[in-house]
């Protein structure tokens, strides 16, 4: 049996080979080897994905409120909005294509200078430091979770939480998660109006709004 198994799994890239168009071309010791996958960023990929699976709620709680201290942010507040957008589910994809953790969209990642939005401690860091800027602008944390789930523009729009129906039951959600007990929304105005930086490009086309080493 131990002989055989090596063989079914030869058998099987093999095959998958066979199947696949898109051949690469690599050289090994000389040799011209043709392969349907580009093996390192294949398996780089592979393993970084093992790696994230084996992180549990708690491991991902634990690793908001580390990311959330070290960029200033307040840990409670990064909690309550990660587990409200995903409930801490790194594979998490929504109907509007937001991705990860901190629910992020292509845009707002790299925006805020994230190269994967699918790594799960870059997603983590890159909603953060969307949730920085927010509180920044906005004092009422409940402004602040209108703005994360309808955008700035909205709330800015009506000068206080969106009468949105969707960001109306999220901002309820928010206070009771973040405080614990159901509060009702109060009406929120508008202070310490910050703009967005301007996203730095840096080599490559990624986005950032941060200079130097960001990670």
């Amino acid at each position: 049996m131990k002989r055989i198994a090596p063989l079914v799994v030869v058998a099987l890239f093999v095959s998958s080979n066979v199947m696949c168009s898109g051949l690469y071309v690599k050289k090994n010791s000389g040799e011209v080897v043709y392969t349907n996958i580009n093996t390192s960023s294949f398996f780089k990929r592979a393993f970084s994905i093992a790696r994230q699976n084996h992180y549990s709620k708690s491991k991902i709680v634990k690793l908001i409120k580390k990311t959330a201290v070290r960029l200033g942010v307040d840990p409670k507040l990064a909690v309550s909005i990660a587990k409200i957008e995903s409930d801490f589910n790194h594979n998490s994809v929504s109907a509007s294509g937001a991705k990860g953790v901190m629910q992020l969209i292509d845009k707002t990642a790299k925006f805020y200078g994230v190269k994967d939005i699918n790594n799960l401690q870059e997603n983590i860091a890159g909603g953060i430091r969307f949730l920085k800027h927010l509180t920044k602008k906005y004092k009422s944390l409940q402004l602040v979770a209108a703005a994360y789930n309808a955008g700035e523009t909205a709330v800015d729009k009506y000068k206080g939480i969106p009468p949105f129906a969707e960001t109306q039951r999220y901002v309820k959600k928010f206070i009771k998660v973040y405080y614990g007990k159901e509060v009702k929304p109060v009406k929120t105005k508008l202070v310490n109006i910050v703009r967005r930086p301007k996203p730095i490009i840096k080599k490559g086309g990624v986005y950032s709004n941060v200079g130097g080493s960001i990670w």
